[in-house]
């Protein structure tokens, strides 16, 4: 069976949370179908999955943010990208990076942006690869503890 990308399904989340488990984000099964009805598809959201054999082995999570003060300039943040480690390099993430890159075209994004860890520097290679360059000075503040 061919690899298929697809939008995300509620029944997905079991398969679903041990590769966001992976990227470092362990899920609660029973909570994470919710989210997926949520954001698998809509005009600023999308939760894609790599199919394959029957299996889901990949994830893509991309969100909208519309800018005021630059109109036309809306971005797309791919805030998980991962694919199961015993297949990762056989091209799964390419074709998931690819198929996010147009979901932000098709929501009227100008760019697509991301964040990968400091010690992620295989992931950094594959988005150098794919044409993503490193932005310096991004700031965060953890407003819960504030």
């Amino acid at each position: 069976m061919p690899l298929t990308i697809r939008t995300a399904m509620p029944e997905d989340a079991p398969e679903m949370a041990p590769l966001l488990a992976e990227l470092g984000y362990p899920q609660q099964v029973t909570t994470l179908p919710e989210r997926i009805k949520q954001l698998a598809d809509t005009d600023t959201d999308t939760v894609l999955v790599a199919e394959l054999d029957g299996r889901v082995v990949g994830v893509a999570c991309l969100h909208v943010t519309v800018f005021f003060h630059e109109p036309g300039a809306d971005r797309a943040r791919l805030t998980a990208l991962v694919v199961e480690s015993a297949r990762r390099g056989t091209g799964i993430g390419g074709r998931l990076l690819r198929a996010a890159e147009t979901a932000a075209r098709q929501r009227g994004c100008a760019k697509l942006e991301l964040t990968s860890a400091a010690h992620r520097t295989a992931a950094h290679r594959f988005y150098e690869a794919a044409g993503y360059r490193v932005v310096p000075h991004r700031f965060s503040k953890d407003l819960n503890t504030v």
